[in-house]
């Protein structure tokens, strides 16, 4: 993922996913290292929050609305979340390229400061936050083409809090259609098991291999390789909730082993599909 380019549609390439810890489960720990950037925001309620990295500690309460990031130059850290009552929070994977992108275009660098930055009640990143993974403040943002420029909206706000420009996004005509893309993406989703070839979207899309490859670099910023993959992760998530068995999940998937499919769900999030589903299954609601 750290290859990831700037897209018009780049939504379609993060991980999210929400938690809502309740009574019975107060406690919830997460650790993760910078193969992406990384947004956690608070949406119901707060929790007491540590980090620690490198053997140090940093604490802070988390109130509603407040945004944690931290950069994908981020070595290891661990973050264990601890709330008096029910509260809800959300995750969001931002592929490092989608941010390095424009920064190296236009000689800015992000901060070096491995500690990332908390912004307390950033209610229009924190807004954005909760549509993208799910949890929509106004229904009509999860149309297909509002969540683009919603997607689109958060990288710029995010670019603007980090010190850096706004990115030059794709020529519209460089890339596919939205309702194009989407109808591709949904194959995708349809055929995940026996993944479909270059060859096979090309004579879908009706064009070359060479061209619709190009194309499709342009529009998701993945290759059809990775995207692919990408999207048996996200749809992994739902799964790990129930009692399948890994192998099960790897295979159903399309994935060539347990190994294969825990190597590229670690890659993705930094951590196994086995620790995920110990942190995570029991506590979603």
């Amino acid at each position: 993922m750290d290859g990831s380019r700037l897209s018009r549609f780049p939504h379609l390439t993060w991980t999210r996913f929400v938690c809502q810890v309740d009574a019975r489960h107060p406690d919830f720990a997460f650790s993760f290292s910078g193969v992406n950037h990384w947004l956690s925001c608070s949406f119901r309620r707060g929790a007491t929050v540590r980090v620690i990295r490198s053997a140090r500690e940093e604490r802070f309460e988390c109130r509603e609305d407040t945004v944690r990031y931290a950069p994908s130059n981020c070595r290891r850290q661990l973050v264990l979340r601890h709330g008096e009552s029910e509260h809800l929070f959300g995750v969001l994977l931002i592929p490092a390229g989608h941010l390095q992108k424009f920064s190296e275009q236009e000689d800015v660098r992000f901060s070096e400061d491995t500690r990332g930055w908390i912004r307390h009640a950033d209610h229009e990143l924190a807004r954005d936050i909760a549509c993208v993974v799910g949890i929509p403040p106004d229904v009509q943002e999860q149309t297909p083409g509002a969540m683009d420029e919603v997607a689109r909206r958060l990288v710029l706000r995010l670019a603007q809090l980090s010190g850096c420009v706004t990115p030059d996004w794709h020529n519209d005509a460089s890339v596919f259609d939205r309702r194009t893309l989407l109808n591709l993406v949904d194959y995708i989703d349809d055929h995940l098991r026996i993944a479909p070839s270059l060859a096979d979207m090309a004579l879908l899309a009706g064009m070359s291999p060479s061209h619709f490859a190009k194309k499709f670099r342009q529009s998701t910023g993945l290759s059809l390789g990775r995207f692919i993959n990408q999207r048996r992760i996200l749809r992994s998530l739902e799964i790990l909730k129930t009692d399948s068995p890994l192998v099960s999940i790897a295979l159903d998937l399309g994935f060539s082993s347990q190994s294969h499919f825990t190597r590229v769900f670690s890659g993705l999030s930094g951590l196994t599909p086995a620790r995920y589903r110990k942190q995570v299954r029991q506590i979603v609601g």
